[in-house]
């Protein structure tokens, strides 16, 4: 047996390993990626670790090898089976273990597959994933043999009950109205566990995509993508239900669409989310990311809160609310994040605490959506560029503004965001690869034309272009 490997250097990303199954990732790797996780637990003193996996055809082969790797390596491994992210989020505190690694590609297409880590007290990303390439590479693996320690031992627990149980307790037992609510397991991880589950919630549920499929038939598990909701709408409208929760692949991330079928964003959920959280807590902080519209940061604010504006990526976002007491704060991306759960990330917990609220409001979610003020916009746009340019280049927009005398309506938290008269742009460096991504919005249209028109300017004198 080989006692150094070196990954595919495109798998080790900024928030986990993920690659193409054969291509770049594939079972020597999943054992390697054991030990080397190993290695970096024993370095934390920590010796126990949950694992999982998703619904994908090499998933439950990788596990087997992450576990040797683990056990290996004299960690003691819990196996929880196929389960969606968020299980192994909830077995990690509810067994009392130091760790956890899900077999996970998210949302990405079946042909993909990775792994995603965690502590019991922080995020496993970016430098830490980097450290696992180096540790394998140089061969510099925990030896229990040498360290005086056993061979770790695996245990199988089923704990979908005890997670069922949890969210149950999250039900208000008081709810004023029974709801009617359409679930789209997407034919992910959740489908191994949806129909069990809605089963003991007392209002009327109907599921769609509820059988595991990694080949995603009837739609790709990424409930940001509107076309991807389609399937969810209709069925809302067909079955009269008062609302639809769509999943990603593993079950981190929510969608949802309203009564009327119309699909809400991340960023608007979050604003749903903060009113009923800020009734009693006002003067606490609410967190999004950059690119979440300005609506919400002034929602936040009228109702008592103080917003906060953030980086986006789901493990940057859990490590400031630890660092910051922040309770919570959500993606456009769909990833709700609740302080009263370890900052975890949960689409079928953040489903629970929608039906809480929409059941003790005279208003449809269709009311709320509706009352929101109507915006414009572009999507999110691409521009290549390359590694060095991708930085460079919302400096120097700032430097450049900041001359005009408006850097007081810039923020850097993140590339630019440059605020307008009733609007707003950015341009960031993307964490994925060589390029910048653009977005603007405003409340009007010649708001939203004054808004493009100058984040053209800006990219042109930095001698690249964009077409809106």
């Amino acid at each position: 047996m080989q006692n150094t490997h070196t990954f595919n250097k495109a798998i080790l990303k900024q928030y986990d390993i993920r690659g193409i199954v054969e291509k770049e990732l594939n079972e020597i790797d999943a054992y390697f990626v054991g030990k080397s996780y190993a290695t970096a637990l024993q370095e934390l003193n920590k010796k126990t670790c949950v694992i999982g996996y998703d619904a994908r055809a090499t998933s439950e082969p990788y596990s087997k090898e992450v576990i040797r790797g683990l056990t290996e390596c004299g960690i003691d491994v819990i196996n929880i089976g196929l389960v969606p992210t968020p299980v192994v989020y909830f077995a990690i505190h509810f067994l009392k273990k130091d760790a956890g690694l899900i077999i996970t590609a998210s949302h990405n297409p079946p042909e993909y597959n990775g792994f995603k880590m965690l502590t019991n007290e922080d995020p496993f990303w970016g430098n830490d994933i980097q450290k696992l390439g180096s540790i394998a590479e140089k061969g510099e693996f925990y030896n229990f043999n040498t360290n005086n320690t056993k061979k770790g031992k695996v245990e199988n627990i089923n704990v979908k009950e005890d997670y069922f149980n949890f969210l149950l307790n999250l039900l208000n037992k008081n709810n004023k109205k029974k709801l009617k609510v359409c679930w789209d397991a997407g034919n992910g991880a959740v489908a191994a566990i949806i129909d069990d589950f809605v089963e003991k919630l007392p209002n009327e549920n109907i599921t769609i995509c509820n059988t595991i499929d990694p080949t995603f038939p009837n739609h790709h598990p990424n409930p940001e993508i509107p076309e991807n909701m389609k399937m969810l709408s209709e069925a809302v409208i067909k079955n009269k239900c008062d609302f639809g929760i769509g999943f990603d692949g593993d079950g981190d991330r929510i969608g949802v669409v309203d009564d009327e079928g119309y699909m809400l964003y991340g960023d608007q959920l979050l604003c749903i989310f903060a009113r009923e959280y800020l009734k009693t807590n006002k003067g606490k902080k609410v967190m999004s990311e950059v690119t979440s519209s300005m609506i919400l940061f002034d929602d936040i604010a009228k109702n008592g809160g103080i917003p906060v504006m953030w980086k986006p990526g789901h493990s940057i976002l859990k490590a400031k609310m630890k660092l910051d007491n922040i309770k919570l704060a959500g993606e456009t991306s769909g990833h709700i994040f609740f302080g009263e759960n370890h900052n975890y990330d949960d689409a079928s917990y953040a489903g629970i605490k929608l039906i809480n609220i929409l059941s003790n409001i005279d208003e449809k979610l269709s009311d709320i959506r509706k009352a929101f003020p109507v915006t414009y916009s572009t999507n999110k746009i691409s521009i290549k560029s390359n590694d060095v340019d991708k930085y460079a280049i919302p400096e120097a927009m700032y430097e450049r503004l900041k001359l005009q005398g408006r850097e007081k309506d810039v923020s850097t938290v993140d590339g630019v965001r440059v605020k307008k008269a009733d609007g707003w742009w950015i341009c960031r460096n993307s964490s994925t690869g060589p390029q910048m991504t653009v977005r603007c919005e405003a409340l009007s249209p010649e708001g939203l034309e004054e808004c493009k028109k100058e984040v053209k300017e800006q990219l042109n004198l930095s001698g690249y272009d964009i077409t809106f």
